[in-house]
């Protein structure tokens, strides 16, 4: 997770990807994966008389550039939270795009702590066009949690070979069940994801 400030793109740059951008029901519309859990996560999603009443007593409608894409399992958790926000409030207007292959540069210029683009990247802009902060990809406490869940998928399986190894590492089958035992996981902690993720975009918004 990343909070900072950035130097970020240009206006020019901003301005143009806000054209080139989909709303969230137009992203929807265009994924070839994941179409059931964006919609669930998206309707699963509750937000709570006080979180209605934080976003709708904010002061203006804040321009919310995400790089995403439909495969990524960070993405289908958490985007649809960001889409139910601007659909019940409209106080954020989400403008997405699709990092690869068109938008690596605006990827490079929110690099992660880690020092590489990751996705989902969310970056806050007021209605002047200044940007006040950078969300990527989770809340700590869901990264937290997927590290035990991997132990856990591990612990489940002896018999493969790949405990310790990088994903690129493992075989395409032990991968892919790992992605799918973290997909089941990723719902029970939903509540707390929203919770986190709200207080991040507070901590950006004041």
């Amino acid at each position: 997770m990343s909070i900072q400030k950035t130097k970020g793109i240009s206006q020019e740059r901003r301005e143009r990807a806000f054209q080139e951008a989909l709303t969230y029901q137009q992203f929807i519309n265009s994924a070839k994966v994941n179409v059931d859990r964006l919609q669930l996560n998206f309707e699963q999603y509750i937000l709570s008389e006080q979180e209605l009443a934080y976003f709708e007593g904010l002061s203006e409608q804040v321009n919310v550039l995400v790089l995403a894409h439909d495969w990524c399992g960070d993405v289908v958790a958490n985007l649809p939270l960001f889409g139910k926000i601007e659909h019940e409030t409209g106080k954020l207007m989400l403008h997405i795009l699709l990092r690869d292959p068109d938008n690596q540069d605006i990827a490079a210029a929110y690099l992660h702590e880690d020092g590489r683009n990751h996705i989902p990247t969310y970056v806050f802009f007021n209605g002047a066009g200044e940007e006040l902060g950078l969300f990527i990809e989770r809340p700590d406490q869901i990264t937290d949690l997927s590290s035990g869940w991997k132990e856990d998928f591990w612990n489940l399986h002896p018999e493969w070979d790949g405990r310790g190894k990088a994903l690129s590492e493992l075989d395409e089958d032990v991968r892919k069940s790992l992605f799918d035992y973290l997909k089941e996981q990723r719902p029970q902690a939903r509540e707390q994801e929203k919770t986190a993720i709200i207080e991040i975009i507070r901590s950006i918004l004041g």
